[in-house]
């Protein structure tokens, strides 16, 4: 090895590093990015209650709301933002929870 020259090892190495350094900068820049966008638009999902509010009884409509609302209190404590189908223009069915996603009163 010549005098004042750098090794490959060290030379490897200090790349290696500055990588890696890079790749965690970028790692924690990006999660913050989504962080901020989640804060500004959250997730969403739509409760149709109609579904299971056929044919069912007063009693049984009673239990089934008030399972649907602890089920959408759940979900906002997540970071979701619930909204009831009826309220919505057009959505995608793919943001739709029905009758089988949220658990509700025996028939």
């Amino acid at each position: 090895m010549a005098e004042g020259r750098p090794s490959w090892a060290i030379v490897v190495l200090v790349a290696g590093f500055l990588c890696l350094a890079t790749g965690v900068l970028l790692s924690l820049w990006w999660q913050r990015q989504l962080a901020l966008a989640l804060e500004l638009r959250p997730p969403v999902l739509l409760l149709d209650l109609s579904e299971a509010a056929r044919g069912a009884s007063p009693d049984q409509m009673t239990e089934i709301l008030r399972d649907y609302t602890q089920a959408a209190e759940r979900l906002a404590a997540r970071g979701v933002l619930v909204l009831d189908r009826h309220a919505v223009l057009a959505a995608p069915a793919a943001l739709t929870l029905g009758e089988k996603e949220v658990p509700h009163a025996p028939e």
